[in-house]
């Protein structure tokens, strides 16, 4: 459900630059695009360069997302959400950062494991429910693991400068990196004794906790602990530094190491509570109602609530028939269409504050109309619930030739890994970088590796347009851009994937060769100023230029200087 939700919400950010990012009039045409891949990767993105084909592979991931949400064919959700994903980061790979790396990751893994075998769709329409354990172990499920906790142990590894230890101060860089830091951060590096401390805590944290992570002493409480500290760390992370929804994927992976008598207990004290001397009853001609009485127990945490045949009860079974609507019964009395659900709500442990605005009239009306128009079309129902919601078992367990594909993909990802650490002498043959980059498995978690960046950029773009009029080309306004310096400079950028791409941009103008990135994002601009201030004069020449700090060691003040990194002509 966590992992449906994070790609829900990733893709209602990315769309906000469908158009810019993704499609042949923005950042990155195809023909561009193209040159930035390997040979062994793929992009169905990159069939058509049109918004609306990419609003339609948008909504078939967003549907994908959704199933995931709701458990509904949830391994099949999960590979379909798995390919798209990959896909859609192959069609513009200047745009992305650790966490679309860890979010591909997780996909992969989670597509070789029972996710759909609690509190789900398919749970609800398990037949052999009682059958299923409550718990799972394979070599797919280690490789998860694993995966997770080789984010930090190598992170920290490759965390080789002595800013990082023995001296204390990289938390004091990372914080300065103006175009990365929030207010909070700028306020709070005021305090340099205690950016020292979190050095040296998130420096160890990373290269200790995994290890404990999986040790067999003290399992049961030091385990709890570390996902506690992991979890506060990268909270702190989306408090200082403007990182997208990095924090949010990491928080997610960390709660999968979250012990099983956890999630017992939890389910202990819903099923306690949610005791009301219930029972549902559903005509037992009707298999769709049946379905739909299990869907719902499942989603409202009643799964021990009794669902019976009203036929089998000599005073239910007549209520039935004439009033052709299920009955929930709770030693009070027998309730009918709405009532029913309201009912059961109010008896649901996580739900029940919904249960007293449901019983609204306004609620109950369209309730009731909703309940009579699925009574009135069972047949056509029935037949949908038998193609879209059949009864079916979920496989829990992990063959044998499964577990020796596990186990070659976690060699895979631990080779990689080692082949980062620059004392380790792993030369990776080019079969397995392609195969790579096929499946998306790439490990390299340099996150302030060997050390924070040292500069901070933001951009400066003055043009004119063809009748002489200087005009702030990044921020669309006629007038000449301000070359003050912002109070939170991080604000300047629309997102953390422009960015991201910015940020390489300004990069790549210290390399030799031809500036793409540069040429392309002018191309771009000249169209965007085409489209958007189609009112005003055509936009003429303009050059762009960030505007760049130094970090200086604690105590001394931050140089500025500009860095011009191309002229244009939207004429030439």
């Amino acid at each position: 459900m966590m992992l449906g939700l994070y790609l829900i919400a990733d893709q209602i950010r990315r769309i906000r630059d469908l158009s810019a990012h993704y499609t042949d009039f923005g950042i990155m045409p195809r023909s561009v695009a193209i040159d930035f891949l390997s040979t062994s990767s793929f992009s169905i993105h990159l069939t058509n360069g049109t918004a609306a084909f990419q609003a339609v592979l948008f909504a078939i991931a967003g549907a994908a997302a959704f199933a995931m949400v709701l458990g509904w064919r949830t391994r099949l959700a999960t590979f379909v959400s798995w390919f798209l994903l990959l896909s859609l980061q192959n069609r513009n790979t200047l745009i992305l950062s650790g966490e679309d790396n860890l979010a591909l990751l997780l996909l992969f893994w989670a597509m070789f494991l029972p996710l759909g075998a609690r509190y789900s769709v398919d749970a609800a329409l398990n037949p052999s429910d009682a059958s299923v354990r409550n718990s799972h172990a394979s070599v797919w499920s280690a490789a998860l693991l694993i995966q997770g906790m080789s984010m930090y142990f190598f992170s920290a590894l490759l965390k080789s400068d002595p800013i990082w230890f023995p001296e204390g101060t990289a938390v004091y860089y990372a914080l300065n990196l103006d175009y990365f830091a929030t207010p909070f951060a700028i306020w709070f590096r005021q305090f340099e004794s205690l950016l020292q401390a979190l050095t040296y805590y998130v420096w160890s944290l990373e290269l200790i906790g995994p290890i404990l992570m999986f040790t067999p002493v003290f399992q049961r409480f030091l385990r709890p602990m570390l996902i506690v500290c992991f979890v506060t760390m990268h909270i702190g992370f989306s408090m200082c530094l403007e990182i997208g929804l990095f924090p949010v994927i990491s928080i997610i992976m960390n709660l999968t190491f979250l012990p099983g008598w956890i999630w017992d207990r939890i389910e202990h004290q819903m099923a306690s509570a949610s005791k009301r001397n219930l029972t549902i009853w559903y005509d037992r001609d009707c298999q769709f109602c049946v379905k739909l009485c299990r869907i719902i127990t499942t989603v409202l945490f009643l799964r021990s609530v009794p669902i019976q045949p009203a036929q089998k009860d000599p005073k239910i079974g007549p209520l039935l028939e004439t009033t052709n609507s299920w009955v929930v019964t709770n030693g009070e009395g027998s309730h009918l269409r709405w009532a029913a659900m309201c009912t059961l709500v109010a008896a649901s442990p996580v739900f029940r504050p919904l249960a007293s605005p449901l019983r609204w009239r306004t609620f109950s009306r369209y309730g009731d109309a909703v309940y009579r128009l699925i009574a009135e079309n069972r047949p056509v129902l029935a037949g949908l619930s038998d193609a879209l919601l059949p009864f079916r078992k979920v496989r829990l367990r992990t063959s044998g030739p499964s577990n020796l594909l596990g186990a070659a993909a976690l060699g895979f990802i631990t080779v990689q890994n080692l082949a980062t650490l620059p004392t380790s002498g792993v030369q990776l043959p080019a079969y397995f970088t392609a195969t790579r980059q096929a499946l998306g498995l790439y490990q390299n978690w340099t996150m302030f590796a060997p050390y924070p960046e040292l500069r901070s950029p933001w951009p400066f773009i003055r043009g004119e347009l063809v009748d002489g009029t200087v005009v702030d080309v990044y921020n669309l306004r006629l007038g000449a851009p301000s070359d003050e310096r912002p109070a939170v400079v991080s604000s300047v950028y629309a997102n953390d994937r422009w960015r991201k791409f910015l940020s390489n941009l300004e990069d790549q103008s210290y390399e030799q060769g031809p500036h793409r990135l540069s040429l392309n994002y002018a191309r771009y601009l000249c169209r965007l100023w085409s489209r958007e201030m189609s009112n005003e004069p055509q936009l003429a020449t303009f050059a762009i230029a960030f505007i760049v700090e130094d970090t200086p060691p604690p105590g001394e003040l931050k140089p500025q200087w500009v860095n011009t990194v191309w002229h244009h002509n939207c004429f030439g």
